[in-house]
């Protein structure tokens, strides 16, 4: 049988594992809450990245997270929106989250890419 969903993947843009960080919220002794993500790497997806479209940055992002990605996910949502993914030295943060027709069939995840955090 013929895997017909590998057949319009452009060679850069494989499927690739990332990992799930979930965000937890902590107040400090100050009373300031402060956001700490945290994974073991056991919690995972399978999804292709690719750079955002110009519609999706106008249509997605928001006042602080401009969207730079967008990463497709075979199946329901496993992450949130306040969760953020990890592929080897890149660290993207959730800004939005479509599931495609609410039927779980696929999931897009509209990510910014952040190089200041690892």
């Amino acid at each position: 049988m013929i895997n017909a969903r590998m057949m319009y993947v452009r060679p850069g843009n494989m499927f690739r594992e990332f990992i799930i960080e979930c965000n937890n919220q902590t107040v400090t002794s100050t009373g300031r809450v402060a956001n700490r993500h945290t994974g073991d790497g056991t919690v995972t997806l399978k999804g292709c990245l690719a750079e955002a479209s110009d519609v999706d940055r106008t249509n997605h992002s928001q006042k602080d997270h401009i969207v730079t990605h967008t990463i497709v996910q075979a199946g329901k949502p496993k992450a949130k929106r306040t969760d953020r993914l990890v592929l080897q030295e890149r660290v993207f943060y959730i800004v939005d989250i479509d599931d495609a027709g609410s039927l779980g069939i696929s999931t897009v995840y509209y990510a910014e890419e952040r190089r200041d955090v690892k």
